[in-house]
């Protein structure tokens, strides 16, 4: 276990975990809305994309996987998926030897690439370096093994995949058979009425969940109840 300091968390935009910052709130609503839908339906895994890069989906992945994790009765898997930019271990602080890239390329075991950031029931699978063979590594054999390994083993566990933006690589496509459901991350003002779209129809058969709005010029009314 690597206790990452609450000071880098906050830095870095982590605060699902902090109480006294009225912004978390957000992330256990969106938790409370995430997993209801995600128990209706018996589903173990979520991925969350965005339809161009620097909208935000690593925060809000991180920080939904904590506000999971804080259920007493539910373990969290996160998976730095983003192989071209990875970038979940940045957020938390974390300097990884190993990551995804280098365990479908290589010869580890899993154990050795994992990583618990200090944050109880909650395991980070990190991202470490760009791989521009992304699209091969995703659709290779051991990628399958790897998900199929990580569901079987732990019923009770909520696994989220940050993936790589959908209108910016074919990443997504290729290992939508990974997910069971999927979340669209929207930095406010950003996206064309035709990106939008765009992402819906290649997100389409993903047992989307819903749209995150990111980055918005106000705040929800209900954050400080």
């Amino acid at each position: 276990m690597i206790d990452v300091p609450n000071s880098t968390l906050e830095k870095n935009r982590i605060i699902a975990g902090f109480y006294n910052n009225p912004q978390s709130a957000v992330f256990r609503m969106l938790r409370t809305q995430v997993l209801k839908k995600m128990r209706s339906n018996r589903w173990q895994s979520l991925a969350i994309t965005s339809p161009t890069a620097g909208e935000g989906k690593s925060v809000i992945a991180a920080n939904l996987a904590i506000a999971i994790a804080m259920e007493l009765n539910q373990t969290v898997l996160l998976v730095d998926m983003d192989l071209r930019n990875p970038s979940i271990s940045k957020y938390f602080g974390l300097k990884p030897s190993i990551g995804l890239r280098e365990y479908l390329s290589g010869d580890y075991e899993l154990s050795e690439v994992l990583m618990n950031p200090g944050v109880k029931r909650l395991v980070i699978l990190p991202g470490l370096g760009r791989a521009d063979d992304s699209a091969e590594l995703l659709s290779s054999p051991k990628m399958a093994s790897l998900v199929a390994d990580i569901k079987s083993q732990y019923d009770s566990r909520m696994i989220i995949f940050d993936v790589p933006p959908v209108l910016q690589t074919d990443d997504v496509l290729l290992s939508a058979g990974y997910f069971d459901s999927t979340l669209l991350v929207l930095e406010d003002g950003k996206n064309t009425e035709s990106n939008i779209t765009k992402s819906l129809q290649l997100l389409e058969g993903s047992h989307l969940l819903g749209t995150v709005v990111n980055k918005a010029a106000h705040h929800p009314e209900h954050q400080n109840y």
